[in-house]
């Protein structure tokens, strides 16, 4: 690949290996100018990117939601039971298999 060399404003310098790239990723870079010691890049993403995206946003947050009422409810269920005064799981108590509610965390 080639091996590209960029100047700092700080007098450091930044070297960059360019490994496979094929031709549907080249039109990524579309221009460089370089004047001295500063180097702009113009950079044009594909119309799908930020469709892609979106969508990783929408289940990055989609996710979350999921795992964190998932959390509550086995928790809820949990603090219901302690309510009743059974045997707690860390004594040695199973009765948390009876309970709807932590069946319901576990698996949403």
């Amino acid at each position: 690949g080639a091996v590209l060399s960029f100047s700092c404003r700080d007098s450091c310098q930044a070297w960059c290996q360019i490994i496979n790239v094929s031709e549907s990723h080249s039109s990524f870079v579309t221009s460089m100018e370089g004047t001295g010691n500063e180097t702009n890049w113009s950079i044009s993403m594909p119309s799908g990117s930020k469709y892609h995206l979106y969508i990783g946003l929408a289940l990055a947050i989609g996710s979350s939601i999921f795992i964190g009422s998932s959390f509550i409810l086995k928790k809820k269920g949990l603090l219901k039971l302690a309510d009743r005064g059974v045997t707690r799981a860390g004594q040695g108590g199973y009765s948390y298999l009876k309970e709807w509610l932590w069946w319901a965390g576990l698996l949403s």
